[in-house]
């Protein structure tokens, strides 16, 4: 072995991971502050995570209807329980470019996200981590399909 405790290589190889996943993961406290900006995040949007700790997910992207989004994420604050948004209620949360070369027929990526309750030590719920998965090609087909 190289020295290095199991432990920190196991911890390494998850923050690779995360940076690295091809989904969206944001970490959002109650107040919807950012704690975790992943690489995807980064490179779809724009936004460098250096930029985005700490600050309101509101004030980031005004495009998202407060109201709206707070409803959505009561069950997983109150409940514990995961909410989703999909492309068809909605084509995004986030605006963000669309990045795929084979799927540049749209200006935007369309998404669905996933909320997820996230629990303390103690079993409190003062986080929620969003999965945001690119889902622009998948609609494409469907909406060409539809005409």
């Amino acid at each position: 072995m190289n020295g290095i405790p199991a432990e920190f290589e196991q911890f390494h190889w998850m923050v690779d991971m995360v940076q690295n996943v091809d989904i969206g993961l944001i970490v959002v406290d109650k107040e919807f502050n950012v704690h975790l900006w992943n690489g995807f995040m980064t490179h779809h949007s724009g936004k460098q995570a250096h930029d985005v700790m700490t600050k309101s997910l509101f004030d980031l992207f005004p495009e998202i209807n407060e109201a709206w989004f707070k409803a959505k994420t009561k069950p997983v604050f109150e409940l514990g329980t995961r909410s989703f948004i999909t492309w068809r209620q909605k084509p995004y949360l986030f605006r963000c470019r669309n990045v795929r070369p084979i799927t540049q027929q749209s200006e935007f990526m369309y998404q669905n996200v996933t909320l997820n309750p996230m629990r303390s030590t103690t079993g409190e719920i003062k986080s929620m981590f969003l999965a945001v998965e690119d889902v622009t090609a998948e609609a494409l087909v469907e909406r060409l399909n539809q005409k």
